[in-house]
């Protein structure tokens, strides 16, 4: 027995040495940085992505795509910023309601998390850190999904892409268009929910070059006993969102671009804390607020390793409640203008250090 090992253990070998070396082809895998993206109980929508991202803890209501306060660790929902593009979204009203973004996931990146001094550098009225994506080439392509499931839960949801093959001065032109509904009875009495979302988008997109135009609309209509407070209280909310946004992006080479936007956001939210509560012509909390702002921020190379990263952005928001009227701030207008040096070297095992000056001490970093 022990010859015969040897002896196929010597043929494998020979036949081993004898055949030539040969080159795999390369394979690109993608693959999410959050896996699970698509909710159970309703379409999906940015803050999903968010639910099993390491760095972020969400307080949810009923279920997250209702209402969920966006909180990375080691800070509060206030004090925590969310940007698309180059714009930054705050609420003007508590910030528990920052997350109520009317954009499909197909059209935006995977979510980013800014801590340190990139959030010294890129955000916007927050200390404990920022959520980022980016405007997603449009492609053609598209899908269509529909479900069903317990308690007369259904959901739907569609998607179209379309990207001109005909190149233009400016580049290609792009469209795409989404729509979403989910409805569902809940799991106990009076714990329903009723979701819409209905988005455009036009793109012009060149190499290194990408404008976006965006509209989009969301209705939310969600009810669950005790959703606030322990009162015993059968308690619903409405939450109306438009948002309208201009971004334009234009990228030199690695780690050199610039990138401008604009928006206007509309979120109106009617609490009814005892929904079967006699109404009178003024629902008791009920808000509404705008917000509009512009941002700009690049990077840019100034020597070979030196680097300069500016931002400047310009808010202003408004709040008409019938309930939050105890304060004297009803209007706001923040700005903000950043300016950044880099320093960059490497060191003699390949790796790259990077010194970045703010105004508190030097951060240093090695990657």
């Amino acid at each position: 027995m022990v010859a015969r090992l040897f002896l196929f253990a010597v043929c494998l070998a020979g036949f081993a040495w004898a055949q030539s070396p040969v080159t795999l082809p390369e394979v690109t895998v993608y693959s999410a940085r959050v896996a699970n993206q698509e909710p159970a109980a309703a379409f999906a929508m940015p803050i999903s992505t968010l639910r099993y991202e390491p760095g972020v803890d969400l307080q949810t209501r009923n279920l997250a795509e209702a209402q969920a306060d966006v909180t990375l660790r080691g800070g509060t929902f206030e004090a925590t910023g969310y940007r698309v593009g180059a714009v930054s979204l705050p609420d003007p009203q508590t910030g528990h309601y920052t997350a109520e973004i009317p954009i499909a996931p197909a059209m935006l990146s995977g979510p980013e998390i800014s801590t340190g001094a990139q959030l010294a550098r890129d955000g916007f009225n927050a200390t404990a850190g920022m959520v980022s994506q980016t405007w997603r080439p449009i492609a053609t392509r598209g899908f269509a999904s529909f479900g069903a499931g317990e308690f007369s839960l259904t959901r739907g949801e569609f998607y179209q892409g379309f990207r001109s093959g005909v190149p233009l001065a400016l580049g290609a032109v792009g469209a795409d268009f989404a729509w979403a509904r989910s409805t569902a009875d809940g799991a106990v009495p009076w714990g329903e929910q009723k979701f819409e979302r209905i988005n455009g988008r036009l793109q012009l997109a060149a190499p290194g070059r990408q404008t976006d135009l965006f509209a989009g609309y969301q209705a939310k209509m969600f009810g669950w006993p005790n959703l606030y407070t322990p009162f015993n209280s059968n308690e619903s909310e409405h939450l109306q969102t438009l948002l309208f946004a201009l971004n334009h992006r234009v990228d030199y080479g690695p780690g050199e671009f610039w990138t401008a936007g604009l928006f206007h956001r509309r979120n109106k939210d009617d609490y009814a804390f005892n929904r079967f509560a006699p109404l009178g012509p003024i629902h008791p909390y009920q808000h509404t607020t705008w917000i509009s702002g512009a941002a700009a921020n690049g990077r840019f190379l100034v020597g070979a390793n030196v680097a300069v990263a500016l931002r400047a952005e310009f808010t202003a928001d408004e709040l008409h409640s019938t309930s939050l009227i105890f304060g004297r701030y009803f209007t706001r207008t923040v700005a903000k203008l950043s300016a950044l040096p880099e320093w960059s070297w490497p060191d003699a095992e390949g790796a790259r250090w990077l010194v970045r000056r703010l105004r508190r001490p030097d951060h240093v970093a090695r990657s």
